[in-house]
């Protein structure tokens, strides 16, 4: 009996320090793929990504097809793009409007720092 306590205990103790640990999920929008989270790689063909509490740094690209006819089209992928924002419980999502790269919770825009190539270096110094 004591033995089963201790493992519910232990088991009980993960479960919570995993789900704290796990803010939410970033789900990438049509075009987007992300590379890394935080320094960690992940897979391109991911849908989303599971973030953690707090800071977080996500590194993606954008792939953009335009069609101009049925003989020209014009297949671009954007410079790795990263996005540096809080992250709190919930789901993210990450879209392209016509004014930029924008992330929201609960159809809210998140505050964010959105930077590429030269600035993402200048802003890590």
């Amino acid at each position: 009996m004591r033995t089963t306590k201790t493992i519910f205990a232990t088991m009980t103790t993960a479960l919570l320090l995993s789900t704290a640990a796990q803010a939410g999920q970033l789900e990438l929008g049509e075009g987007f793929f992300a590379t890394a989270v935080n320094g960690n790689k992940v897979s391109v063909h991911a849908d989303s990504v599971t973030l953690g509490s707090g800071k977080q740094v996500v590194t993606v690209r954008y792939e953009e097809n335009v069609i101009h006819s049925r003989e020209q089209n014009k297949f671009t992928v954007s410079k790795p793009i990263h996005l540096i924002f809080d992250a709190n419980q919930g789901a993210y999502q990450i879209n392209k409007t016509d004014s930029g790269i924008v992330i929201t919770q609960n159809n809210r825009p998140v505050k964010a720092n959105i930077v590429s190539g030269d600035q993402a270096l200048n802003l890590a110094l």
